[in-house]
């Protein structure tokens, strides 16, 4: 039987160490993806993201540089919009601080602050493209941080083992769960394209009412099954149903 895929998210600043020891309590259960250079995927970083949120489980090793990392929190905020979430992932939280008052708050202002940085470089006089494109990047982030981290200091800090012992038997149950909604996803999408004729991920986001990282991975699968294909150029992408 073919293993499960498992992704570990980690800084690469202080979480290897952690990183590493997971992988090798779990290698012999689990097919391990940690780095981009183990996906191999086209240079579109929501081509790879979509990757990562079709692993079967994903371990978030949270630590002090993981949160002010815009990789790593990318990585959280787009695993963390997607529907099926909350039935695949465990968080392994190595900072402690994390569960006081001050350092919520001081995580979130951070992210904040990053964000005025870039509407301030976006009004300037160079680097505008890539000040846009931090900013969608820094706007996903700051639409999921403050439940993230919310979530997380609610729960009970489970140990490193506690955590390898609950994925694998997690990745036991019946993923009838996960399938279907995900399917429920992908027809929806389906139904919106089938309605208007031709859309843009932005016309999906609205009319499904789901955020952009959920909509992405949606329309990534659609694509990779054939369901619907890309028409347009690089500044005006449509999405129209194949066939």
């Amino acid at each position: 039987m073919e293993k499960q895929s498992l992704f570990i998210s980690y800084s690469w600043k202080d979480g290897s160490i952690y990183a590493d020891e997971l992988e090798n309590q779990l290698n012999e259960e689990f097919n391990v993806k940690r780095d981009k250079s183990q996906l191999i995927v086209n240079d579109d970083i929501y081509e790879f993201m979509s990757e990562i949120a079709r692993c079967d489980n994903v371990i978030i090793v949270l630590t002090e540089e993981y949160v002010k990392s815009l990789n790593c929190m990318l990585e959280m905020s787009y695993l963390v919009s997607q529907d099926d979430w909350s039935t695949k992932a465990m968080v392994l939280v190595i900072d402690d601080s994390l569960y006081s008052f001050d350092r919520k708050i001081e995580i979130v202002n951070y992210w904040k602050t990053r964000k005025h940085l870039c509407l301030s470089g976006i009004l300037g006089d160079s680097g505008k493209i890539f000040w846009e494109e931090e900013k969608d990047f820094i706007d996903q982030i700051c639409d999921q941080v403050e439940p993230f981290i919310s979530g997380v200091s609610r729960r009970r800090n489970p140990s490193q083992i506690a955590i390898v012992n609950e994925v694998i038997k997690k990745s036991k149950r019946n993923r009838s769960k996960e399938i279907d909604l995900i399917s429920k996803g992908e027809e929806l999408v389906k139904k919106v394209i089938s309605k208007k004729g031709n859309v843009t991920i932005k016309e999906l986001i609205e009319d499904t009412g789901r955020s952009q990282a959920s909509v992405r991975r949606l329309v990534s699968n659609l694509l990779k099954k054939g369901s619907i294909e890309k028409v347009g150029d690089n500044n005006r992408i449509h999405f129209v149903l194949k066939g």
